[in-house]
């Protein structure tokens, strides 16, 4: 699946399928979205590979999956305990480990020509690679 981002041809069915394996609902991350997180920041940061645009998007998705806060009903109806979603934390490890490919996208003015960031989202991207 990851090799049919590459192709043209392919892209457009590589990075459907790439999302229902990765997002197990509408902005909520599935437990693969860990494994393939740091792939997905390099493919997003490449200019040559086709979609990238969208693959951003999955990358800003998982970006958004917060810890929730066990205090708070309203995050735990929603989200659910963080022991049973360690794909979240996993997620939040990339980011750090891989946060110059984060600066990298951040600072892609070419990406970010498709639709500008919005600032609650630069702000997330920020806040989980730490920069």
């Amino acid at each position: 699946m990851l090799r049919g981002l590459l192709d043209a041809g392919a892209a457009e069915e590589a990075t459907r399928a790439l999302g229902w394996v990765v997002m197990s609902g509408v902005l909520s991350i599935g437990p693969a979205m860990s494994a393939v997180l740091p792939f997905l920041l390099r493919l997003a940061a490449d200019p040559e590979v086709p979609r990238r645009d969208e693959l951003f998007t999955l990358v800003l998705a998982a970006a958004l999956s917060e810890a929730t806060d066990p205090d708070n009903p309203v995050d735990m109806a929603i989200g659910g305990p963080e022991e049973d979603h360690p794909e979240r934390g996993l997620c939040r490890a990339a980011f750090v480990t891989h946060q110059s490919w984060v600066r990298r996208l951040l600072d892609d003015d070419t990406l970010l020509a498709h639709g500008p960031l919005h600032d609650d989202e630069r702000i997330c991207l920020h806040t989980v690679a730490q920069l």
